[in-house]
C-alpha cells in the first residue's frame, strides 16, 4: 500500500536504508536489514510481503527489530513456517500478530486457504492476531477473546498501531496514514479481476451479470468518497468495519445504494442481487482503492484492458475495437461546446474518448490554472456527453465507465434508440430533435426490426422504411433505420456525425434507395474502409466502413463537385486475432530498475495514426518477469489517415485522386458516390479511369451468374460424359490437359456452359477465370466457380477474361476477398468488379492486339526451348568428345 502521499512506503525503507536490493535479473535479492534476512526479489509473494513489512513500520509505528521472517511453527510439521511475524519483546519471544503473504492475482478459494493457514499458525505460535494479504486484498481477525474457529465476529478492520487497541475502520477521510491512496494500473487491474471473478462465482452467473453487479459496487464506492457531506476524520462507508459480520456489511452497503437510487433513479434501477459474503469479499478486493485519487489514466487503461478482454468473448457484437473509435473521434475533433451523442452507446467507448480528447486538450492549454482545466473538461463530461443503450445491462456498464472517469453518467439512457424521439426526451429533456453537433456510433448491424413485433407505427415513423421496399416489408435493418435517427438527432447544416457501417449499405444495388436519401440529406464528407478482419476478433466478420456525414441545412442541396476523402486502411493496430501490428520504434527510455523509476516512451504506427504510448518499468504482475507496463497512450497529431484528413480539411486539393496504384488516400467528387460509397471501389475506378467509361461487370450480363454443380460422379475416361471443368483446371489459356469427366443421367442447365461463358473462381484462388471457348463438346462447371454470361452487344467475353489478367483486375479482388478457412468471395462482389468499357470497335482491336502478343510470345517461347533443345544437344556432344579423348 503507498501512503497518504501515494508513494510506496517500501520506497521509503529502501531511502533509509532499512532494506536493500541487489544483483540483476533472476538473481536479485531483497535484504531486510535489522532481520539479516535475504529473499529472491523476482518471487512475486516477495513483493508483497515486502510492502506489508514496510507498512509495518512507517504507518503502524512497529521496530523492524522486532519482525521476524520465515518462522517455525511449533507442533505443525517443519516444513510449516509463517511468512511473517511481528512480536511484543526485543528478544522475540512473544509472537503478537502472525501474517502469511500471498500474490496479489490469487483466486478466493486460495485467499481462504490463505487465511486458514495463517489462523494455523497463529495457533502453533500462541499470538492473539493474525491475518492474509493478497495485494490489496487483506483480511486480519483476532483471537485474544474469540474461540480458534471464528472468522466473522473477529474480523478486524487493519493492524493496530504500535500495540494498541484495533482501530473499529481502516479508511478515514483527509486522516493523516489513514486515508484512502491512489493505486497504479496492475494493482487496479488485479482488484477489478478479483472482484469480477468472486461474482462470476464459477460460473452462477453470467458474465455480464456479474459486471452489471459489479458496476452497482463500483457506483456506491466511487459515490462515497466523494461524499461531501462526509466530515474530515470520519470513516468511509464502503469499509468492512472491525467485527462487523458480513450481513451487517451488505445491509449497510444496500443502504448506501438505495440512497443513491433516490438521488439518481434513472442511474441503476435494479437492487443489489449479491449474497451477503460474496459482497463482503468484493469489498474487501476494493476498499483500500481511491477510485476517486487514482489517474483518469491509470483508470482508463485498466478498466479499457479489462472489457476489452471482457467483450472479446460471448459480447463482442457489443464492442467497437479502441483504434476504430480513436480515429472517429480525432477525425471528428469535438470541441468543449459541443453536444456530442452515440444513440447505440454499448459501454460507452465513444463517449470516453471524446471525453478524454477534451481533457487532453486541456491539458494543452498551459494559461489555465489546474482548477480551469478541470473545469474544462469536467464540466463537458457532465453536461454534453449523451448515451443511449436499448441493453439495461450494457446501459449500467456505460454508466460505471463514464462514473470511473468523472462522468457523464447521468446522461446515459437504457432506452431503444428507434423508439419515437419524444420518449427519450421524456426520459432524458437533452435527448432532443436537431440538438446535437455531433454523432458518434456504431449501430447493431444485421439486426431485424420486425413490423409484427413493434408497437403500431413504429416502423411508420421511418422515412427510410417506406423508402426500401415501398415500406410493404415485414422486416427492416436496425443500421438502415439508425440512419434516419442519426439525421433526427443531428443540427442542420452543421451536426455532423461518424457512423460504422457495413459495407452492403455502401454498394448493394438493392439499397440504392437508401444511398440516394442519405445524399439527399447528408453531405458525405469522407469514407474510411476497414479491412475484413477488423471485427473479426469480436465474433463479427462483416465488411464495414466509417463513413462521416454531415446534416444539410432545409432547403441545401450538397454540390455535385463538392471533395469526398476516401482511404483504405489495412494495418489498423491489430490482425485477425487481436494481435498487435503497429510498426513500433523506442522514442525515449530510462534505466529500467525500479529505483530509478524506468520510463519509455514508444511510437507505433499503423494506417489509422501513430500513437505516443508511456510505460513504466515494473514487476507487479509478474515478479519472475519484469516488464514495461503501460501507463498511457495518446494519437500524435497529423498522423496516418487521421493526419490526412486534417490536411484536407485545411486544403482540400492536397488530397488528390489517386495517380499511383498504391495510394492509400484520395478524393472523389461527390457526384461520383452517387452510386456506391465504398472507397475500394473507387479506389480501383479511379486508377482505372481513362477515356474509356467505368462500369460494373453486373451491368454487362445477360443472366444472372450461377453457381456450379457441387457432387458429380467423375470416371477416369472420357466417354459421352460432359467434361468437368475445376479451378485446378484453370490454365492461361483455356483447361489443362488431363481433366475429368462427369456423369449426369440430365445434367442441369444452369450447370453447363455455353460458348464464351467465363467462370471466376469464388474459393481458393479466387478471381482466377477461365474462357470457354470450345463448342463442339458439353461441359459443366465446379461448385466453388461462378459463371458469367455476358451480352455481347455490350462487351465481349474474351475482352473481360484478358481484363481479368491485369493487375487492376488482381488489386481488386485483393480488396474484397473475405479471409478463413479458405479465401472466398460470392457472386455479388463479382457482379461489382469495376471495368473500363471501350466502344465493341475498341475491344476487338484490344482482343485482336493481345492475341497477336500472346501469339509472339508463344513463338519466342518456342523458338527458346528449341534453341535451349539445340544448345544442351550440342553440349552434351562436347562432353562425350571430351570422355572419348580421356
Amino acid at each position: 500500500m503507498p501512503d497518504a502521499d501515494g508513494n510506496p512506503y517500501l520506497d521509503r525503507a529502501l531511502a533509509d536504508g532499512a532494506a536493500e536490493i541487489s544483483g540483476e535479473g533472476r538473481a536479485e535479492r531483497i535484504r531486510y536489514i535489522a532481520a539479516d534476512h535475504s529473499e529472491r526479489w523476482a518471487d512475486p509473494e516477495e513483493k508483497v510481503r515486502a510492502e506489508l513489512w514496510a507498512e509495518l513500520l512507517y504507518k503502524h509505528g512497529y521496530a523492524p527489530e522486532r519482525i521476524g521472517f520465515e518462522v517455525p511453527v511449533p507442533s505443525r510439521t517443519p516444513n510449516f513456517k509463517a511468512d511473517l511475524v511481528l512480536y511484543e519483546d526485543d528478544a522475540l519471544k512473544s509472537p503478537w500478530f502472525v501474517f502469511e503473504c500471498k500474490k496479489a492475482e490469487v483466486s478466493d478459494a486460495e485467499f481462504a486457504q490463505a487465511v486458514e493457514q495463517s489462523c494455523g499458525n497463529r495457533g502453533g505460535l500462541a499470538a492473539p492476531y493474525c491475518g492474509a494479504v493478497a495485494g490489496l486484498t487483506r483480511r486480519f481477525l483476532r483471537f485474544d477473546a474469540f474461540p480458534a474457529g471464528e472468522r466473522d465476529a473477529n474480523h478486524i478492520a487493519d493492524v493496530p498501531i504500535a500495540y494498541g487497541r484495533p482501530a473499529e475502520w481502516r479508511f478515514y477521510k483527509n486522516k493523516p496514514g489513514a486515508d484512502l491512496a491512489a493505486v497504479p494500473r496492475e494493482a487496479l487491474r488485479a482488484a477489478i479481476r478479483k472482484c469480477h471473478q468472486t461474482l462470476w462465482e464459477g460460473g452462477r452467473r453470467s458474465p455480464i451479470a456479474a459486471f452489471g453487479e459489479f458496476s452497482k459496487l463500483v457506483f456506491v464506492k466511487h459515490r462515497d468518497e466523494k461524499d461531501l457531506v462526509r466530515k474530515d476524520g470520519a470513516p468511509y462507508e464502503f469499509q468492512r468495519k472491525g467485527g462487523e459480520p458480513p450481513a451487517q456489511l451488505h445491509a449497510r452497503v444496500a443502504a448506501l445504494y438505495r440512497k443513491e437510487q433516490a438521488r439518481e433513479p434513472d442511474v441503476f434501477t435494479e437492487s443489489i442481487n449479491i449474497d451477503a459474503p460474496i459482497l463482503a469479499q468484493c469489498v474487501e478486493h476494493l476498499e483500500g482503492i481511491s477510485l476517486d485519487r487514482t489517474e483518469l489514466d491509470t483508470k482508463g487503461v485498466a478498466f479499457e484492458e479489462f472489457m476489452g478482454g471482457f467483450f472479446k468473448g460471448d459480447f463482442g457484437q457489443y464492442f467497437t475495437p479502441r483504434e476504430l473509435i480513436a480515429l472517429a473521434v480525432e477525425m471528428l475533433d469535438p470541441q468543449r461546446d459541443d453536444l456530442v451523442l452515440d444513440p447505440a452507446c454499448g459501454s460507452g467507448g465513444f463517449l470516453l474518448y471524446a471525453l478524454d480528447h477534451v481533457r487532453r486538450e486541456a491539458e494543452n492549454r498551459s494559461a489555465l490554472s489546474d482548477i480551469d482545466k478541470f473545469r474544462f473538461w469536467h464540466e463537458f463530461a457532465q453536461n454534453n456527453l449523451f448515451g443511449v443503450e436499448i441493453n439495461d445491462e450494457l446501459a449500467r456498464v456505460a454508466k460505471m465507465n463514464m462514473i470511473i472517469h468523472d462522468d457523464g453518467h447521468t446522461n446515459i439512457v437504457g432506452h431503444d434508440a428507434l423508439d419515437f424521439v419524444y420518449n427519450m426526451t421524456y426520459k432524458n429533456r437533452g435527448l432532443a430533435r436537431e440538438k446535437f453537433d455531433l454523432i458518434l456510433t456504431n449501430p447493431p448491424f444485421g439486426a431485424a426490426v420486425k413490423r409484427a413485433e413493434k408497437p403500431e407505427h413504429y416502423v411508420d415513423q421511418f422515412d427510410l422504411a417506406k423508402r426500401v421496399g415501398k415500406g410493404s416489408r415485414a422486416a427492416f435493418k436496425s443500421e438502415i433505420l439508425f440512419l434516419e435517427r442519426v439525421h433526427d438527432f443531428l443540427k442542420p447544416g452543421t451536426g455532423r456525425a461518424a457512423v460504422v457501417l457495413p459495407d452492403g449499405v455502401l454498394t448493394n444495388s438493392s439499397l440504392q434507395s437508401v444511398r440516394d436519401w442519405l445524399l439527399s440529406k447528408f453531405q458525405l464528407l469522407a469514407v474510411v474502409s476497414l479491412p475484413q478482419f477488423a471485427f473479426s476478433h469480436y465474433d463479427a466478420g462483416v465488411k464495414a466502413s466509417i463513413v462521416f456525414l454531415r446534416r444539410l441545412a432545409k432547403d441545401e442541396t450538397a454540390r455535385p463537385d463538392a471533395p469526398v476523402f476516401m482511404a483504405l486502411a489495412e494495418n489498423i493496430g491489430y490482425d485477425a486475432t487481436g494481435r498487435k501490428t503497429f510498426e513500433t520504434s523506442v522514442e525515449s527510455e530510462t534505466p529500467q530498475s525500479d529505483a530509478q523509476r524506468g520510463e519509455k516512451i514508444e511510437i507505433h504506427r499503423c494506417d489509422l495514426f501513430d500513437y505516443r504510448v508511456h510505460y513504466e518499468w515494473t514487476g507487479a504482475m509478474n515478479p519472475d518477469a519484469p516488464g514495461w507496463s503501460e501507463r498511457r497512450r495518446e494519437i500524435i497529431p497529423d498522423t496516418g489517415v487521421a493526419g490526412r484528413w486534417r490536411e484536407f480539411q485545411r486544403n482540400p486539393a492536397s488530397v488528390a485522386p489517386p495517380e499511383t496504384d498504391n495510394r492509400r488516400v484520395f478524393t472523389i467528387r461527390l457526384r461520383d458516390a452517387s452510386e456506391r460509397f465504398d472507397a475500394r471501389h473507387h479506389a480501383v475506378k479511379e486508377t482505372l479511369r481513362s477515356s474509356f467509361p467505368i462500369v460494373s461487370l453486373g451491368d454487362l450480363t445477360s443472366t444472372e451468374p450461377a453457381y456450379g454443380s457441387s457432387q458429380p460422379a467423375m470416371p477416369r475416361t472420357r466417354v459421352t460424359q460432359p467434361r468437368y471443368i475445376r479451378i485446378t483446371d484453370f490454365g492461361d489459356d483455356g483447361v489443362e490437359p488431363g481433366h475429368e469427366y462427369v456423369t449426369l443421367a440430365a445434367p442441369e442447365r444452369k450447370h453447363e456452359l455455353e460458348l464464351n461463358d467465363v467462370l471466376f473462381a469464388r474459393t481458393g484462388s479466387v478471381g482466377k477465370t477461365y474462357l470457354h471457348e470450345d463448342a463442339n463438346e458439353p461441359a459443366v462447371f465446379a461448385g466453388y466457380c461462378i459463371r458469367f454470361r455476358f451480352d455481347e452487344a455490350k462487351v465481349l467475353p474474351e475482352f473481360v477474361y484478358w481484363w481479368t489478367k491485369t493487375d487492376a483486375y488482381a488489386r481488386w479482388v485483393n480488396t474484397i476477398q473475405r479471409p478463413s478457412v479458405q479465401a472466398n468471395i460470392n457472386k455479388e462482389e463479382f457482379k461489382r468488379c469495376p471495368i473500363p468499357l471501350p466502344s465493341l470497335d475498341e475491344q476487338r482491336e484490344i482482343v485482336a492486339s493481345v492475341r497477336a502478343a500472346r501469339e509472339r510470345a508463344r513463338r519466342l517461347r518456342g523458338e527458346a526451348e528449341a534453341g535451349w533443345v539445340a544448345a544442351r544437344a550440342g553440349f552434351e556432344v562436347e562432353l562425350l568428345g571430351e570422355a572419348g579423348d580421356e
